[in-house]
Order: C-alpha cells, then sequence, then structure tokens
C-alpha cells in the first residue's frame, strides 16, 4: 500500500487521466493531481506554495513564480537524464525559429546573482527555475464550412480570428496568456493595428488592440469562450462555431469525435509555448525526494509517448523510440505520411491511414515558430483591460 503522496497542480493539457494512470503504476507513492484552469493555477502558484508540491504549468509564467518566492531552485545533478534535455526540443544548433525574442530558454537558469537567464552559472551542475517537459506550437481550428467561403488560393492567417465573414461563430481562450498573443497577431495581419512585438505590447499598442476587440465583442463576433481543452472541443463540435484559438489535444479529441475539422498552419507562423516542473519553496526534504522521482519520470518515454498521441513534444526525445511506434514517430514527430490508424492518448483513432501533421515534421514546425507565450511587461494594465473585454 502506497503511504507517501505528492501533491502536484496544473491543467488539464497535462494532468491528463492517462498521465495520472501511468504515474500511479510507475511510481511507488501517491500523486494527487489538483487540476485548474490557466489563471487559477498561476494566481496559486504564486499565492500558495504550501498548497502544492509541485508545479506544472507554461515557461512564461516562471518570472512570477521565482520573483514571488514561491518556487526553489531545481537542482540538474538529480536529473539523470539533464544533458539529454533541449528547451522547445532543440537540437544543437537548430534554429529557433522566427520566435527567438523571449523564447522559453531565457528564463531557465537562476544566475550567480539570483536572477533568471538564458546561460549557465558559475556552477559545475547548474540549477534551474523549472524542468523543461511539454511543448508546442499552437493555432486554430475551423471547419469545412468555413473552407467553403475561403477565396480561392487563400491561406489560413492569424486574421481570420477577426474576419467578419465568421462573425458570430468564433471561440477564444479565456487565457490572457494566449488569447491576447494570437489576437495581436489577428489585429497586425489584418492590418488593423501596427503591432511590433506581439508578445511585449506597450500600452499604447494594448489600447489599440482592445479597441479593435471590445468593438467586435459588443457586436457579438465572438462566441463563448472557453476555460479548458475539453470546453473548446464541445464548443467547435457544436453548430455555431466554425473556427477558434484551439489547443492540440482538444483538435484530436474533435478527430477522435469524427468532426471534420482542420488544424491551422498560419502564414505568420505558430504561437509557440514551452511548460515545465517547478519545485514549491516549502516542500519538505521527504517530499522533495518524492518529487525529483516524478521529475525523472517524465522524461523516461512513456510520459512523453502519451503527450505525442495528444500532438504534444518532449523535452528528452530519444526514449520514446521505444515507447512509440515507428509509424507514431513518422506521424507525429517525422512530419511522415501516416502508415497506419494512430491513436490519442485515451486510444481512439484520431490519425487516419495517409494523413500527414499539419505544418510538417518537428524541424518545420518549430523554426515557424513567430512568437513565444510571454508574461508582458504591462501585464497587469493589460490583465485589466482584458477583464474589460470579457465584461463588454
Amino acid at each position: 500500500m502506497k503511504t507517501r503522496s505528492l501533491r502536484v497542480i496544473g491543467t488539464s493539457a497535462t494532468l491528463t487521466e492517462e498521465i495520472r494512470r501511468q504515474a500511479a503504476i510507475d511510481l511507488p507513492f501517491e500523486i494527487n493531481f489538483e487540476i485548474l484552469d490557466g489563471v487559477s493555477c498561476l494566481r496559486r502558484g504564486v499565492m500558495m506554495p504550501e498548497s502544492y508540491d509541485v508545479y506544472d504549468q507554461w515557461f512564461h509564467s516562471v518570472d512570477l513564480l521565482w520573483t514571488a518566492g514561491a518556487i526553489q531552485p531545481i537542482d540538474t545533478k538529480r536529473i539523470f537524464r539533464w544533458p539529454e534535455v533541449r528547451i522547445a526540443g532543440q537540437p544543437v544548433g537548430a534554429s529557433l525559429g522566427k520566435g527567438r525574442n523571449l523564447a522559453p530558454q531565457d528564463r531557465l537558469y537562476i544566475q550567480d546573482d539570483g536572477t533568471l537567464g538564458p546561460k549557465q552559472s558559475s556552477l559545475s551542475s547548474p540549477l534551474i527555475s523549472m524542468l523543461p517537459t511539454t511543448y508546442n506550437m499552437d493555432s486554430f481550428a475551423y471547419t469545412r464550412e468555413l473552407s467553403a467561403e475561403l477565396k480561392d488560393g487563400e491561406l489560413p492567417s492569424w486574421a481570420w480570428l477577426i474576419d467578419d465573414r465568421w462573425h458570430g461563430r468564433c471561440t477564444l481562450s479565456l487565457d490572457p496568456a494566449s488569447s491576447v498573443v494570437e489576437l495581436a497577431l489577428a489585429v497586425r495581419s489584418a492590418g488593423l493595428v501596427d503591432i511590433e512585438n506581439p508578445a511585449d505590447l506597450t500600452i499604447e499598442e494594448i489600447d489599440a488592440l482592445f479597441e479593435v476587440l471590445m468593438s467586435r465583442k459588443r457586436t457579438g463576433h465572438f462566441t463563448r469562450l472557453w476555460a479548458s481543452t475539453e470546453d473548446s472541443a464541445r464548443i467547435l463540435a457544436g453548430t455555431s462555431c466554425v473556427i477558434g484559438s484551439i489547443w492540440s489535444p482538444a483538435f484530436y479529441t474533435l478527430r477522435g469525435m469524427g468532426q471534420d475539422v482542420v488544424y491551422a498552419a498560419p502564414v505568420e507562423g505558430y504561437r509557440g509555448w514551452h511548460a515545465g516542473l517547478c519545485l514549491s519553496a516549502r516542500i519538505d526534504d521527504h517530499t522533495k525526494d518524492l518529487a525529483y522521482a516524478y521529475l525523472n519520470w517524465w522524461l523516461d518515454g512513456t510520459p512523453g509517448a502519451i503527450m505525442a498521441r495528444q500532438g504534444y513534444y518532449i523535452s528528452v526525445v530519444e526514449p520514446l523510440r521505444a515507447t512509440m511506434s515507428p509509424a507514431e514517430w513518422g506521424y507525429w514527430y517525422g512530419g511522415e505520411q501516416s502508415t497506419e490508424r494512430l491513436p490519442g492518448s485515451s486510444g481512439v483513432t484520431v490519425v487516419q491511414p495517409g494523413e500527414l501533421r499539419e505544418g510538417g515534421s518537428y524541424l518545420q514546425r518549430v523554426s515557424n515558430v513567430s512568437v513565444w507565450s510571454n508574461i508582458m511587461s504591462e501585464q497587469n494594465y493589460l490583465e485589466r483591460r482584458w477583464r474589460e473585454f470579457l465584461d463588454a
């Protein structure tokens, strides 16, 4: 009987039922997942470090956690596969694509002065703020009904999210960390607002962006906004929505339901994000041993395969070859045409023979990241405007 336990908070994107079941089989202690929406998880992470042992969230939140003193350094000597970890899965010498500024690795290492930075400190074994795990390149999905309204040769664009052709039939995430970046890309692509960096808006750019968004919100351009991947799948499976920002697990959920939807590869590039695991500043030494076991388990191949089957990548790739079939590897990572039916993480078929993954291979997709999700310099002001937008 397992008598020790580890408390993990995160979102449904990574704390899936499949991950929970496999962890229960592989690890000799209880693991309690508490699943929250992104905003609530960040708030808990910053304000209540005593309420969790491991924080599972996005890299762009780590600055806030570190500054608040809510997390503690991770000792890479205790991460068995640390030499194999590649943030954003980046092979040595590979391009990070269009979105190099404010990329995840800029917050990875704890510097000699206690700040976070992109380079290893003077220590022989570096200390890090967050163990890189899953990541992806996100965009939006649209239905075949929308496809029928496109002009000949028209390519997917973020501008479609605010296109009047689909007035009242567009959905977005409630989380401003993803939605504002995507909407900034949309208004810039539509030529409505001049934005220099969609990941770090100035106050003037925020005001200009929300002038466009508030007008569309008040006239009903956006249908329901969603708080989880499950919500987004239900909305896009309905009859009132034809396009929407969506994360990969929801897209493959829809495919498993038999929905005829397309995941876009926007001409402007993807919005990239990277997730990872942090240790609470309040964790005790005994529980910290469990936490390190859990962190190492995430890199052993099995969790990475579960994540791959919902469209995500993992920071340590080589063990996947022993936990995925050649057909799965070829489709999810290699950009190859599927040679057989492929299951999603729940076991339901989500890929049919002959299909190609949108955007191509892993290297093609990661090189086409236009911008990485980010906590912006004017985040407080941005969140105030976002609340006004939700209330409009």
